[in-house]
């Protein structure tokens, strides 16, 4: 059935709120980049000590770009993450905020390229 006026100015004023809560801020960059550059040491430390491989030697420096390329979008990641989280039910069960973090950071690249589509 259609909808009425109100309830369209309604879908409207929510979808709004919505793009308004999913501004990022200069501070979500700068705690974003932080946070991003920890994680990226933390791959770093565990590549050189754990592993003993040379993270920007031939097949590992693949590896070593995804994940600066994660460092420069995390934040924007976080935030569509913490979106979803926030929007869905069944997601808020299978993630804690810990994990949220660790899933933004890994898939930033996928999410920024589906968000561009």
């Amino acid at each position: 059935m259609k909808k009425n006026l109100n309830e369209n100015i309604r879908d409207i004023n929510k979808e709004n709120k919505a793009k308004e809560q999913s501004k990022i801020d200069i501070s979500d960059v700068i705690i974003g980049l932080l946070i991003g550059v920890f994680l990226y040491f933390g791959y770093y430390m565990l590549m050189t000590r754990q592993f003993e491989k040379d993270p920007f030697k031939w097949p590992y420096i693949l590896i070593s770009i995804y994940f600066a390329l994660s460092t420069l979008l995390y934040a924007y990641a976080h935030n569509r993450v913490s979106a979803w989280v926030e929007n869905s039910k069944f997601i808020d069960l299978l993630f804690i905020p810990q994990t949220s973090i660790l899933i933004a950071y890994i898939f930033a690249p996928i999410i920024f390229i589906i968000e561009l589509f």
